[in-house]
């Protein structure tokens, strides 16, 4: 007999075994709401799940982060708008100052209020704080700025001279140190002025000739009868005085003086009172002389009145000016009539004529070469000693360089430049020069010399009057020499790798000829950092001193330097040194001529100065170097460094930059060098300075340099705050995504577990009743071996 193993009941306890773990599992699912409760469950699934855990948890921390963080930057943001509505209020302040309806009393009153909201200001920065963290203080140095201050005195800037824009070599002068070099010379007219007028050519005027007068004789015969003279008239007409009509009287040889005669001005002559001819042309001549504005002789030989005009020349032919006439006057009535004078008894013996004119020629006819002729001329001028005015020669096409400034006082500019497109069309250069010469001069004073065949050979100077008098006028050719002084910089800069390095920190200084502490400096410099603090306006009570700073940053040759340095670049320089003379009032100006590298500084004045009172020792002069009583300094800018930690990395997170914004970086100044002392409304200086400046140089004021260094910074802030906001929706976005996404992995299908319970349930049931079944038959089998 054989007893075999209950196999089938083996195989169902394998099956209940099953499915009362797929039992418990669905039970736990469902228990814990995940499908994955240990490792065991999913070990890849779960790792990723973990690690998604922890990412999740250091986001809702970086978030919470960054909300703080932007919460901390609007307390930031809220303190300094304060700050700007009380600077605000001090500019309200120092504008009302600044005007001169207040007293110095209420400027008092004015500047203590001011001086309590400089004080509210440094409280704000003080005291604003978040979770206890000063936030308007700075903890870490953003930037070491140039600063300025000012001296009661000049002093040479260190290194400045090393370049020898100037060959000096006079030790000192007016007690200064140099060494120094002048723009004159003890050769000069008056020594060392550097100002001088020569003469080229003097052109002598001759030919003039005197302007004759009209003469007009009333001669009467002698033995002529007093009856042929009875009732006979003549009228003399003249000249009346200026701004008078022309005059005219009317003489009557009367047999008695009781006749009466028809007209003006008649003058009865009673020949009655007449003991002879000769005593009736006496009386005659001395009515007219007492009567007519004439120049007269008598001669009582010949019984002749000579009259003769005061006015000479062809003019005086006019007979409505001047003419002597026998005339007709109507009788009738109360008056007697009278017949002209013998016509023959009137003769003109001299008829009024203009002299001739004064003149001198120049020579033209070797005139050829047109260029030839602008390099000899230009610098001259033509001196009209008649008139007093002088014509002066320049080039434009060199400008803005020497060849094209006038050098004399006063002169009319003739521009030679106008000629070469003239004779480029044909004409001659003779034609050319003396047309132009002519239109400038006008034609009374110059014209145009040809030849028989119509060609111009010269010019001819016309004196200014008729006559003799034309004959002591000249024309001189004058050259002016101006008290300048010209700076080679191709040569200076010759051996140089950089221009720009080469001249950075170097300069020169030139001084004015009448006042030895006046002086302007030209400083270069390789870059200007924008966040240094404006430079202030140099001088002093006692010390006249303008500087002007170039940046040569960009200047990449010589030609480049020039311009810069005369008109500027617009960008870096936004004026020239040209421009920048003018604004301040100096009496220099200078020339460039870019081609050859070469900046000329001269003296506006086109005169002798060294011949007055007042005047620095040897003129004016240059020097190398900077003297200056604004000196630079470093002060550092402190800004607040804050980490706003936004990631689970260290080396990941935003970093938070908040100015400070006490009044030492509002105003720009160093703490010890300056003070709040320095910005009031006290004295007129100080207020130009808080309020700035357009003309003559454009300054800022240090108000709205405050004010745009609050505006700037609260702008910095507004920004990070908007970089906080924007984190924290990303972070949201991110929590939210990574969220959903572990959740995909690790929480459970409620319904699916649920389902899975249920068919574990009924499975784990039927499956023991199974087992239970099979168990019992093996019972039985044993029973039966019993």
């Amino acid at each position: 007999m054989v007893i075999t193993n209950n196999v089938s009941a083996n195989m169902i306890l394998g099956n209940l075994n099953k499915n009362i773990k797929g039992k418990s599992k669905a039970t736990k699912q469902l228990a814990l709401a995940e499908k994955i409760s240990s490792a065991g469950d999913d070990a890849s699934t779960y790792a990723i799940s973990e690690k998604m855990r922890v990412s999740i948890r250091a986001l809702n921390q970086a978030d919470a982060n960054v909300q703080n963080g932007a919460s901390m930057l609007r307390v930031a943001e809220g303190a300094i708008q304060s700050q700007i509505n009380l600077l605000r209020t001090v500019k309200e302040r120092v504008i009302n100052a600044h005007n001169d309806t207040n007293t110095d009393a209420d400027r008092l009153i004015i500047q203590k209020e001011i001086t309590q909201y400089y004080d509210e200001i440094n409280d704000i920065a003080a005291e604003t704080t978040f979770n206890g963290k000063h936030l308007l203080l700075g903890n870490k140095v953003q930037d070491s700025v140039k600063s300025w201050f000012k001296l009661d005195h000049a002093e040479k800037l260190a290194d400045s001279d090393t370049l020898s824009f100037a060959a000096t070599s006079i030790t000192t002068l007016d007690g200064q140190e140099g060494p120094f070099a002048t723009f004159g010379a003890s050769t000069d007219d008056v020594a060392f002025d550097g100002y001088n007028v020569k003469t080229v050519k003097t052109y002598n005027m001759s030919g003039g000739t005197v302007d004759l007068p009209k003469v007009v004789e009333i001669s009467i015969p002698k033995g002529t009868s007093f009856e042929s003279l009875d009732n006979t008239a003549f009228s003399i007409v003249y000249p009346g005085d200026p701004g008078e009509p022309s005059g005219e009287e009317i003489f009557v040889f009367s047999p008695n003086g009781t006749n009466k005669y028809r007209g003006n001005n008649v003058n009865v002559v009673n020949m009655a009172n007449a003991d002879s001819l000769k005593d009736l042309v006496a009386t005659v001549a001395a009515r007219i002389r007492a009567k007519v504005h004439l120049s007269y002789t008598t001669d009582s030989d010949k019984l002749t009145i000579r009259l003769t005009t005061v006015e000479k020349g062809d003019a005086t032919n006019i007979t409505a000016r001047y003419d002597v006439k026998g005339i007709t006057l109507e009788g009738g009535g109360i008056y007697t009539k009278a017949n002209p004078l013998n016509p023959d008894y009137i003769t003109t013996t001299q008829k009024g004529k203009d002299g001739a004119t004064a003149t001198c020629t120049m020579d033209l006819s070797s005139f050829s070469d047109v260029e030839t002729v602008i390099s000899t001329y230009t610098g001259q001028a033509i001196y009209h000693s008649g008139n007093n005015k002088t014509y002066e020669f320049i080039d434009s096409s060199k400008s803005p360089a020497m060849e094209s400034i006038p050098k004399l006082n006063g002169s009319k500019v003739i521009d030679l430049n106008s000629i070469r497109s003239a004779v480029s069309s044909g004409k001659t250069v003779a034609e050319v020069f003396a047309n132009l010469v002519v239109s400038s001069m006008g034609s009374s004073l110059a014209t145009a010399k040809k030849n028989d065949s119509g060609q111009v050979t010269g010019i001819i100077f016309n004196a200014t009057v008729r006559g003799e008098e034309g004959n002591s006028q000249q024309i001189l050719f004058k050259k002016g020499d101006m008290r300048d002084y010209t700076i080679d910089f191709a040569s200076v800069l010759s051996g140089a790798s950089s221009i720009a390095g080469a001249l950075d920190g170097k300069g020169f200084r030139f001084y004015s000829a009448t006042n030895p502490n006046q002086w302007v400096n030209v400083l270069f410099v390789n870059g200007v950092n924008p966040n240094d603090d404006p430079r202030p306006a140099s001088g002093t009570g006692d010390l006249d001193i303008d500087t002007f700073v170039v940046d040569v940053s960009d200047v990449t040759d010589v030609q480049s330097l020039i311009r810069t340095l005369y008109k500027g670049d617009g960008d870096k320089n936004p004026m020239g040194l040209n421009e920048f003379l003018s604004r301040n009032g100096q009496d220099f100006q200078i020339a460039a001529d870019y081609n050859s590298g070469t900046v000329t500084i001269y003296d506006t004045r086109r005169y002798t100065v060294m011949d007055g009172a007042v005047h620095a020792e040897k003129g004016a002069k240059i020097a190398n170097g900077i003297f200056d009583n604004v000196v630079n300094d470093y002060r550092n800018t402190y800004v607040n460094d804050l980490v706003i930690q936004h990631t689970d990395k260290s080396s990941a997170n935003i970093h938070v930059l908040i100015p400070q914004t006490t009044m030492d970086h509002i105003f720009g100044y160093k703490i010890g060098e300056s003070s709040l002392d320095d910005y009031s409304v006290l004295t007129s200086e100080k207020r130009e300075m808080l309020l700035g400046q357009d003309y003559p140089t454009k300054v800022q004021g240090t108000l709205d340099r405050g004010l745009q260094y609050l505006i700037d910074a609260n702008t910095l802030i507004g920004a990070q705050i908007n970089h906080m906001e924007n984190a924290d929706t990303n972070l949201v976005t991110v929590i939210e995504n990574t969220t959903a996404a572990e959740s995909t992995m690790r929480d459970a299908n409620m319904a699916k577990s649920a389902m899975d319970f249920a068919k574990y349930n009924i499975l784990s049931q039927s499956t023991q009743a199974m087992l239970s079944q099979f168990n019992q038959d093996s019972h039985n089998v044993l029973n039966l071996l019993q």
